[in-house]
């Protein structure tokens, strides 16, 4: 039977595997794949194709393309080889991650400027991505420029990407093959809904209040005091003032001094009843409104990832359309008490000898956009949801 993940390696087509996965991670940033090799005496009877021969050649480094069906999904590097001899059988599990692992592990403009000034955010990652080949699209608005965009000595390229998307409440994704895409929730919608009884072949639920707060405070220092103050001149004939001179103030310069240069982001989540306050610091220059932002984002994502919800269906596309991050889809399950829209945050198409399975993780929508929150964390009954994939296009190859 053919396989529905396509595996090359510099080049070179590698169908022996008997296990595949590939992951997408709203959460992880770069995509990742893991494949598994056995040799022919272990497995002849059930995998009379396996060719411990060409498993044999493959090192780290390769460049690793994967496909399902025609669309290529993922293009990264095999970044580790685990080879294990034991009872007679042999295998060889190989991973690794897209090319944008390289911003995860790799410091920020080593031989540039650690600070760029007067840029858009598009403009600040397309030159902390620039060195490693990557390119840059934004699909929505970014906001105002950063007047200063630092970059901390030693810092990851990624967390230096991500501290400006956070202040402007955007969301960074991989495309998986290449690119970075800045964008927001749910900008196509899935291919299909996900129903029980239906498609949902199983599922698995998981809620907490770890991690969530009551009430999450951002403080951060902008660059400018309240009111300017022009230098003053010097007079040859003036005297020292005598304290006897000096008259009381009313306090509004240092209150000016303060608001200029101290910012304050709050953000309360109505769901938790205790007192669970927690403090972040802005990681970049920050006023007023990018203090507020970045805490809105800190209380949305937290809620986001204490309430998933991975759902299992058949196969890894409908009707040639693959199920992507990012989506947003209807969800009807009873059991785990579902029967709302959801946003797909993680996406996992695994194929091995039972045949191909996607993993569908959802979460609520707002984890990761700006809108209101209203209706969206609760239950719709007696509706359904859109079952056409918008502006989804089967021929389009990234993610």
């Amino acid at each position: 039977m053919a396989k529905s993940l396509k595996l090359t390696l510099d080049g070179v087509a590698y169908d022996q595997w008997v296990s595949g996965e590939v992951s997408r991670d709203l959460k992880d940033f770069s995509g990742s794949f893991s494949f598994t090799f056995r040799d022919r005496d272990a497995l002849q009877g059930v995998l009379p194709y396996a060719s411990w021969a060409a498993v044999k050649r493959i090192r780290t480094q390769m460049l690793a393309e994967i496909r399902i069906g025609r669309r290529l999904v993922l293009r990264g590097y095999v970044e580790e080889v685990q080879r294990d001899l034991a009872d007679g059988s042999a295998e060889v599990v190989i991973s690794g991650r897209d090319q944008t692992g390289d911003l995860v592990d790799c410091s920020a403009l080593v031989d540039g400027p650690a600070e760029l000034k007067s840029v858009k955010l598009e403009d600040a990652v397309a030159r902390i991505a620039k060195p490693f080949g990557l390119n840059v699209r934004a699909e929505v608005d970014t906001g105002e420029v950063f007047e200063r965009y630092s970059i901390d000595l030693g810092e990851t390229a990624f967390s230096a990407i991500e501290k400006g998307t956070r202040s402007r409440r955007t969301l960074i994704l991989s495309d998986g093959v290449g690119g970075i895409v800045i964008t927001r929730t749910g900008v196509t919608r899935a291919p299909a809904d996900l129903t029980m009884p239906g498609n949902i072949l199983a599922s698995s639920g998981r809620e907490t209040t770890q991690g969530r707060y009551s009430k999450t405070v951002v403080r951060g220092q902008s660059e400018r005091s309240g009111k300017s103050r022009s230098a003053a001149s010097l007079d040859s004939t003036a005297e020292p003032i005598g304290t006897d001179a000096r008259e009381d103030g009313d306090g509004s310069a240092t209150e000016r001094e303060r608001k200029g240069t101290v910012a304050t982001g709050i953000a309360e989540d109505s769901e938790i009843k205790r007192y669970r306050p927690i403090v972040h610091l802005a990681r970049s220059k920050a006023d007023g409104q990018s203090a507020q932002d970045e805490a809105d984002w800190r209380n949305r994502t937290a809620r986001g990832e204490a309430d998933e919800l991975t759902l299992t269906v058949k196969g890894h596309d409908v009707s040639g359309s693959l199920w992507t991050v990012n989506q947003l889809v209807y969800v009807s399950e009873p059991f785990q008490d579902y029967e709302r829209d959801q946003v797909i945050s993680k996406t996992r198409y695994v194929e091995d000898t039972l045949g191909a399975v996607t993993e569908i993780t959802v979460c609520s929508p707002d984890a990761f956009d700006t809108g209101e929150v209203g209706n969206r964390r609760t239950n719709q009954r007696g509706k359904t949801g859109k079952t056409s994939g918008g502006a989804l296009d089967s021929t389009a190859e990234p993610l």
